[in-house]
């Protein structure tokens, strides 16, 4: 399942387009953080030319390590709309990462890989996707390109170090970790270079180890720049990275943290349900083992320090880098994308056995596609009940979302984190998003800053523990409207300072009674 350099480009091409049909199973991805990142780039895209979205926000574009997919989606939604502009982001960061890890694999092994490109299918929905980290996402598939690159013309460092340098910032300022684990690829495949090379001169390390670490000089900078004005701004609150047990369905001790480390592991690739991510990730991983044992693949002999640095990422605890929490959750992906562009297929005649492996991985994945697709499309009826009490809310008002659940996606429980942010998107209100001026190129301002301050002094917790006193305290801050999702799982009144206007089997919209 070698293709040919240059030669059939086109079965990859077809392969990445028939991963991109989930998407095509509704009009809402259910991916937790990118709604309220898709809101951010509407408002940023029109608030020059809305007098109601500048009374409530202002932006604030800077150099900021965590910008790429602003960059990018502020003109596509100054065009495009809202939910067309989302589906369309989501294609052209997957695309990125898909190309990038087959140019990467292309410059490091020599093999253009069929089967690189039909493992990538299923990965493309991780459980990074699933919790909307566009911006990482897009950094990490411009560091596979940037990674590729340089190898290539490594050889040429009077070309080599100035377009890396540009690749760099480019990497950046789309996300900081992404840099971090770019200088991983390029400095394990540095130390592979050299491990291979013969005679080994150790001045010949660090030669290269210093021409690598140009390009990191201008994104260096960016960071001294960007510590010392958010120190001249205040202290960043570093994000609460892990909830208490109760509010994540985990059990509390030692047990709980254990598995909250193997969610992203066994869910590396996610769909449906717990069982089903861990047991096609094993069907897989025993396919890939077999043919290692059958002498059809084996890793690339300078690759070996990528794969030991990458799997040290693995046990990186850090709350935050640049501002950024659940770094640990993001790391099992990196790990896997390393190990697979690595793979090479020897050559030769290919047994029956081989085959079978192979048929394995492709019923496999094909199952794991239309599970996501299935479970994707429930999204639709949610949806519409959106679209219907939505409806009801007066244009301009200050909305507030509630996602009423016991956790985040790890439960069985519907996502919600999608509709409070599209009511700023698609609806004309305005409401709470990411909009830190220290990590976002967005403010918040007027009366929606006040109350989301009050609210938080009151309510710090992501999620809170009591919703009763949640919506009460929401409606003194000085919210107008509160949209209630899983409204059917709430187990507490509505409070008595808010009054039903619209009510649906999975949404009740509530009137702030003053």
């Amino acid at each position: 399942m070698a293709m040919k350099a240059g030669g059939r480009r086109l079965p990859a091409i077809g392969l990445f387009l028939l991963a991109m049909l989930p998407l095509l199973a509704t009009p809402i991805l259910p991916l937790i953080d990118f709604y309220n990142h898709l809101a951010r780039f509407f408002v940023l895209a029109h608030v020059g030319d809305s007098p109601m979205l500048q009374s409530y926000y202002h932006a604030h574009w800077t150099l900021l390590p965590d910008i790429g997919v602003d960059v990018l989606g502020t003109p596509i939604l100054a065009f495009v709309p809202p939910m067309i502009a989302g589906h369309l982001i989501v294609v052209i960061i997957l695309a990125v990462i898909y190309g990038g890890l087959l140019y990467f694999h292309r410059a490091v092994t020599g093999q253009n890989s069929l089967l690189l490109a039909l493992l990538l299918m299923p990965l493309l929905y991780s459980y990074i996707l699933n919790w909307g980290f566009a911006n990482f996402l897009l950094g990490l598939g411009f560091a596979f390109w940037a990674a590729g690159w340089w190898f290539i013309n490594r050889p040429r460092p009077l070309l080599a170090v100035p377009v890396s340098s540009v690749f760099a910032i480019l990497i950046f300022l789309t996300h900081g970790l992404a840099f971090a684990l770019y200088g991983v690829l390029i400095v394990s495949l540095e130390v592979g270079c050299f491990i291979q090379s013969r005679p080994r001169r150790p001045m010949d390390l660090v030669r290269s180890l210093c021409l690598t670490a140009i390009p990191a000089i201008i994104p260096f900078a960016f960071l001294v720049y960007w510590l010392v004005a958010n120190a001249q701004v205040g202290h960043i609150e570093p994000p609460q990275t892990y909830l208490p047990p109760a509010l994540t369905g985990f059990p509390p001790g030692l047990t709980g943290r254990i598995l909250r480390r193997l969610v992203p592991i066994l869910r590396v690739e996610e769909g449906p349900a717990y069982w089903f991510d861990a047991a096609t990730l094993i069907v897989q991983a025993l396919a890939v083992g077999f043919l290692f044992l059958n002498g059809r693949l084996k890793i690339t002999s300078l690759a070996w320090p990528l794969l030991i640095a990458a799997a040290l990422t693995v046990g990186i605890g850090a709350p935050t880098i640049f501002g950024v929490s659940y770094i640990t959750d993001r790391m099992p992906l990196f790990a896997l994308l390393c190990f697979l562009s690595v793979l090479t297929l020897r050559p030769g005649a290919w047994s029956l056995a081989s085959k079978a492996a192979c048929g394995v991985l492709v019923v496999t994945i094909a199952v794991r596609l239309i599970a996501v697709a299935v479970s994707w499309h429930s999204y639709g009826a949610d949806y519409r009940e959106f679209q219907t009490v939505a409806k009801s809310i007066p244009p301009g008002s200050l909305t507030l979302g509630v996602a009423v659940g016991a956790a985040f996606h790890e439960t069985n429980v519907p996502r919600c984190e999608m509709y409070g942010p599209l009511l700023v998107a698609s609806y004309g209100q305005a409401g709470p998003l990411f909009a830190d001026p220290k990590q976002q190129p967005l403010g918040l301002a007027g009366r929606l800053k006040s109350a989301v301050d009050s609210l938080h002094q009151q309510h710090p917790m992501e999620r809170p523990a009591d919703y009763a006193s949640y919506m009460e305290d929401a409606v003194i801050a000085g919210f107008d409207y509160l949209l209630v999702c899983n409204a059917q799982l709430l187990k507490q009144p509505f409070p008595q300072n808010a009054t039903i206007v619209a009510q649906s089997g999975h949404f009740a919209l509530l009137k702030a009674a003053r």
